[in-house]
């Protein structure tokens, strides 16, 4: 799977065009808390924060969508759908190389979100974000290098699972990732028409982001 890493930026649905409206959305998504690199890279610094597992529960929950969420309206973006769902059986939920890292290295928790953006114009874009959360900070390290890696596959996208948006495949192209201690959230975009608006919603964002 191809990676478009991204840095800051912003905008709205009015006036901006799909390109801006789209690319707002993902990055206030996968940028939006402080902490590590938005660049796919991990935090810098030695030692292992505590295992999640060890506590008994994962750092990840129904919060870190719902912030998610409301990045995105605070940028004028129209979320007309949010889907969520919650595993400590990530491996059941992953594809590839990615799924056969997990068999060996269970995560703890997992949640994930499935939104459905809409702009001004009507052009839908579907956006696809995981939080993973591994025992350790080295897990996670590798674990993050892995999911950032071409062709290594991924967690699955919610909206691959459930509701009207089963055969819309991600590319991969309009992708962002994090890393902040022992969990790893990417985030993807994919427009949902395959026509001329969905075309040139994937090379101006593509560009964008480069």
């Amino acid at each position: 799977m191809g990676r478009r890493i991204g840095g800051a930026g912003g905008g709205s649905d009015k006036g901006g065009g799909a390109g801006t409206f789209l690319l707002a959305a993902l990055l206030a998504i996968a940028v939006g808390s402080g902490g590590t690199s938005a660049l796919g890279i991990g935090s810098a610094g030695g030692g292992t924060s505590a295992s999640s597992g060890a506590r008994g529960q994962p750092n990840v929950s129904s919060r870190q969508s719902q912030a998610a969420e409301a990045r995105i309206v605070a940028r004028g973006v129209q979320v007309r759908a949010r889907a969520t769902d919650d595993s400590t059986n990530c491996a059941a939920h992953a594809y590839g190389q990615v799924k056969e890292y997990l068999l060996e290295h269970p995560c703890v928790g997992m949640h994930r979100a499935s939104f459905e953006l809409r702009d001004g114009r009507g052009d839908v874009v579907l956006v696809a974000v995981s939080w993973v959360d591994m025992g350790d900070e080295s897990t996670a390290r590798e674990f993050h290098r892995l999911v950032d890696g071409s062709g290594t596959g991924n967690i699955t996208e919610l909206s691959r699972e459930r509701g009207r948006y089963r055969s819309v495949r991600f590319t991969g192209d309009i992708y962002e990732s994090r890393r902040e201690e022992t969990v790893v959230s990417n985030a993807q975009a994919q427009p949902v028409g395959r026509g001329a608006t969905g075309l040139a919603l994937t090379s101006i964002v593509t560009n964008a982001l480069r």
